[in-house]
């Protein structure tokens, strides 16, 4: 179970990335936005990125390989994707406080992002192997078909 209260911690410079949970196939992250955060344009390499917004509601500007740019209004409950190859920009662009839960699979190679996007909280990550049900259960509500990258192929 996730301590969302414990995770919602908010910083007035900057948004804040709390991590939950990471192993060699998955990452999870709170992220706590306050009115006006935003993250750079960045991709996430080989990583698929589903992102929940919890609370509030984030404008989320993806751009496409192929030079299309969508910009879509996710609201809580919404689940949005990252296609592998897209590079994206978030913006809490209301005046109210968001919470998000971000996945990622396999975790993201921080080298790649361009910036060192850090944790904010003291969690050590372990090393543990998530079953795929435990997966297709813990998305079950957020999404009708589970990514196939955040299935472990050997489980």
């Amino acid at each position: 179970m996730i301590n969302l209260q414990a995770l919602k911690q908010f910083k007035e410079s900057h948004y804040t990335r709390h991590l939950v949970f990471k192993s060699s196939s998955v990452e999870i992250l709170v992220v706590c936005w306050r009115p006006g955060h935003s993250s750079p344009i960045h991709g996430h390499g080989p990583s698929d990125g589903l992102m929940i917004i919890l609370e509030g509601e984030i404008v989320n500007t993806s751009y496409l390989p192929d030079g299309k740019k969508i910009t879509t209004v996710w609201q809580a409950g919404d689940v949005g994707h990252t296609p592998l190859g897209a590079r994206h920009e978030v913006k809490n662009t209301s005046d109210q406080d968001v919470v998000s839960l971000h996945i990622y699979a396999p975790p993201l190679d921080r080298e790649l992002q361009g910036a060192d996007m850090g944790y904010h909280n003291d969690v050590i990550p372990k090393e543990v192997t998530l079953p795929n049900d435990v997966i297709r259960y813990f998305l079950g509500a957020a999404c009708e078909k589970v990514p196939q990258a955040l299935l472990d192929p050997g489980l």
